[in-house]
């Protein structure tokens, strides 16, 4: 082997090797400028369908931070950052506890972008799509609830259209965002219950 074929495959060989941090480095600049779009507004509105499970479901979800209230068919959810309260009509109950990072995340896939360097390894999907980048989230720690979320995000925009959560047990649940709006600041009440409002309804608090 000559010296420069020799040198041609050392570097063949380093980039293969540098290949999966450019691309996890590049995935993360994605992600950062998305979350950028989405903090730099005081507050976010969104539709969406829910699917997994043979099931679907419609809602409606805005957002302020960590904050946020949730309103599908099944009922409404309100998060205050500490205090979850769930309206479910049906049973005309309100269930008030202090959720679980897991539960927030159950109601709000947006909540998958706060400390996200900290909690999940970035990568781009192996899958492709000409007018999406398909963003790769694999949680850092062995025991979490979630094996992975794919977040489609616009290349244009750079908005999310779409999150994919695979769990543990290899259940998936996909979110399509149907319309998204960056808006101005909501009243703190918006992420409230209003429980004193709604008298036929039986408050249980689990905290």
């Amino acid at each position: 082997m000559t010296m420069n074929r020799f040198r041609t495959l050392v570097s063949v060989l380093l980039l293969l090797v540098a290949l999966p941090a450019i691309c996890a480095g590049n995935a993360a600049q994605v992600l950062d400028k998305a979350v950028g779009k989405l903090k730099g507004s005081s507050s976010v509105e969104c539709a969406f369908k829910v699917s997994g499970n043979s099931q679907s479901v419609t809602g409606n979800l805005k957002t302020a931070g960590q904050k946020f209230k949730l309103t599908t068919s099944a009922g409404t959810t309100w998060y205050d950052g500490k205090s979850m309260w769930t309206a479910n009509p049906a049973s005309k109950e309100i269930t008030l506890v202090e959720p679980s990072q897991q539960e927030v995340r159950e109601s709000n896939p947006f909540s998958y972008l706060d400390g996200y360097k900290s909690t999940f390894n970035i990568y781009f999907s192996r899958r492709k799509d000409a007018s999406r980048h398909l963003v790769l989230l694999n949680p850092k720690t062995k025991n979490s609830e979630i094996k992975a979320v794919e977040i489609a995000i616009n290349k244009k925009t750079y908005l999310p259209e779409r999150f994919i959560i695979r769990d543990r047990n290899d259940r998936v649940t996909t979110i399509e965002i149907t319309s998204l709006r960056l808006t101005g600041k909501s009243p703190e009440a918006t992420f409230t219950c209003p429980v004193k409002q709604m008298k036929d309804y039986e408050l249980v608090d689990l905290r």
